[in-house]
């Protein structure tokens, strides 16, 4: 390879670089060499092909290499910003689901703008396997907050269909948005602001009923009289401190 390099230093530099299963001889593949003639235009019969050792990796919806394979002396640096619009159908098409089929699945089944505003290409730009941060496009929800913290509640290929919040989200995610709400139950002294959001709201929008935790507390006579526990506890976020006795 060193001796190839003098003349074809660019080749060289990315099989040394990032060649990865490819740095091997360079004769292993170009076994025809300073054998180029223009007037033959015998370029296609000299030049090795992908599928001489490879044979159809991917199966035959991607039957072009060279769509995302782009620099064969750097067959992992996949640069999707390249790409044209994928084209399902189309032979040799670029159709990330084909492989990616989770993934589809998803943008399917919950629709949002991060595949009617974006497309794969839109995230995975760099190279194959590239996974951004969502606070790379996305402002915060706190402070301090990471990329991890944000798949607490989200999947990026369904991204409002918010998951079953497990119990650790903190409050102060919530009270990005739900901001009076988050403030009441800082200042708050009953046993409501010493519970997580996601005890009594498991789910984005969700709504528990207080007999599901306080079952009908007072007697049978109060509850006739007023039917709905709001009549008094006028906000389950504000609740009045139990007055001193």
């Amino acid at each position: 390879p060193v001796e190839c390099g003098r003349c074809h230093n660019y080749q060289y530099k990315w099989l040394q670089d990032k060649g990865g299963r490819h740095q091997f001889d360079c004769t292993t593949c170009h076994e025809q060499f300073h054998a180029y003639n223009p007037r033959k235009g015998n370029w296609d019969e000299i030049m090795p092909k992908c599928q001489d050792c490879h044979d159809l990796p991917h199966g035959k919806e991607f039957m072009a290499c060279m769509d995302c394979h782009q620099q064969p002396h750097a067959p992992k640096v996949i640069q999707f910003a390249k790409l044209e619009e994928p084209v399902p159908g189309r032979e040799g098409a670029v159709v990330c689901s084909v492989c990616h089929n989770n993934e589809g699945a998803e943008f399917a089944e919950f629709p949002s703008k991060h595949n009617s505003e974006v497309n794969c290409q839109g995230c995975h730009a760099e190279v194959h396997g590239a996974i951004p941060s969502c606070l790379d496009c996305h402002e915060p929800h706190m402070e301090l907050q990471e990329y991890k913290d944000c798949l607490l509640c989200h999947s990026p290929h369904s991204a409002a269909n918010i998951r079953t919040y497990p119990e650790e989200v903190p409050n102060m995610a919530c009270g990005a948005c739900h901001e009076t709400v988050f403030s009441n139950l800082q200042t708050n002294v009953t046993k409501h602001s010493s519970l997580q959001c996601a005890t009594c709201h498991p789910r984005h929008g969700e709504i528990p009923g207080c007999q599901d935790c306080h079952g009908e507390p007072h007697g049978e006579e109060l509850h006739n009289r007023f039917t709905s526990c709001l009549d008094c506890h006028l906000d389950p976020h504000n609740l009045p401190a139990k007055p001193e006795q």
